[in-house]
């Protein structure tokens, strides 16, 4: 994730005029290029410890409905990910008898959980954040609930089944009232009949969709999904694939282990630690601007906060979607 001089500089002159400490070019660069492991440690305990002021705020849990009950339990599910990401960071050792292992810091693993925040980031967005009417929220929502719930009972087995027969039917039950709250929206009366069968057709089984203007449906596939997040020059084109590549027991993943803890070898890690870092903190800075959008009066506690660290909470979502002002600044 790469970003320009000019960048930089407009970035670093969009601070001078608001802070009595202004953040040069080099501060910025820094803060982009999380040169170490304790860089990346810094920067990301500063986004962990605005998401956990909202998750204890009263504001972070409050809800009208159980879908925006669900929203807020999501990004208590970010700060999690977020959270293991950060415990990652430090490296895992293991010590048997007198035998040692120092601790080490694997790539693969950190690129896996970069996937699954990224996963989480952009079916919030999905769910939450592009539907623009409640109908479509209500009809996604239904979808993706159906979903999980249908994985849920198909995995559960023959002796289960027949020792938990109440479970079994009130989980499908649930999946039934899904299908209700679905069809029971003024939108699902007005769609035409492909997009109802699109519809019954993904019931249980999938659930990544948006509307399009004419309200017909489109699934979203992850490694096309960075388009829906708005970012500017296809940034994240291909971050998916790479996430996959080194978080699947691939070639690469095997051969850059084996390279990464030689002797002469050990920058590597020190790299793409960075880069999976600069990615988590990329998405969490989406996550939370687009949240606070949903949620004003996160946004409140965010305008209280002082200047740097609204710089590095908010500044990459700003840089990536390409708006040329650090416009969560205002005051």
């Amino acid at each position: 994730m790469e970003f320009s001089k000019e960048q930089l500089i407009k970035l670093s002159d969009l601070l001078k005029s608001r802070s009595e400490k202004q953040l040069t070019i080099k501060e910025v660069q820094k803060f982009i290029q999380l040169d170490t492991i304790d860089d990346c440690k810094q920067y990301l305990t500063v986004m962990l410890d605005f998401y956990f002021d909202v998750i204890k705020s009263p504001e972070g849990r409050k809800a009208t409905s159980y879908i925006e009950d669900d929203r807020n339990i999501w990004m208590q599910t970010l700060f999690s990910e977020g959270f293991h990401f950060l415990s990652l960071l430090d490296g895992v050792g293991y010590n048997k008898g007198i035998d040692r292992l120092n601790p080490i810091v694997d790539p693969s693993v950190l690129f896996s959980v970069a996937r699954r925040i990224y996963e989480s980031v952009i079916a919030f967005e999905i769910l939450f954040v592009i539907p623009d009417s409640e109908d479509k929220k209500a009809i996604l929502y239904n979808l993706f609930m159906a979903h999980g719930l249908s994985e849920r009972l198909k995995n559960i087995d023959e002796e289960m089944r027949s020792h938990n027969p109440e479970r079994v039917a009130e989980e499908q039950k649930d999946i039934d009232e899904c299908l209700r709250e679905i069809e029971g929206t003024d939108l699902y009366s007005e769609l035409d009949q492909q997009t109802k069968n699109i519809i019954k057709n993904a019931f249980g089984k999938k659930f990544r969709y948006i509307f399009k203007e004419d309200n017909s449906l489109e699934f979203v596939n992850y490694d096309d999904a960075d388009k829906l997040l708005r970012i500017k020059n296809n940034m994240l084109k291909g971050t998916y694939s790479y996430f996959s590549l080194h978080g699947h027991p691939s070639y690469v993943s095997i051969f850059q282990f084996r390279d990464a803890f030689k002797n002469d070898n050990r920058a590597d890690t020190s790299i793409m630690a960075p880069h999976a870092t600069q990615c988590v903190l990329a998405f969490m800075s989406i996550f939370i601007v687009d949240y606070m959008k949903l949620v004003p009066e996160i946004k409140a506690m965010y305008d209280k906060l002082e200047e740097p660290r609204r710089f590095a909470i908010g500044m990459y979502e700003d840089a990536m979607r390409g708006e040329k002002k650090f416009k969560l600044l205002k005051k």
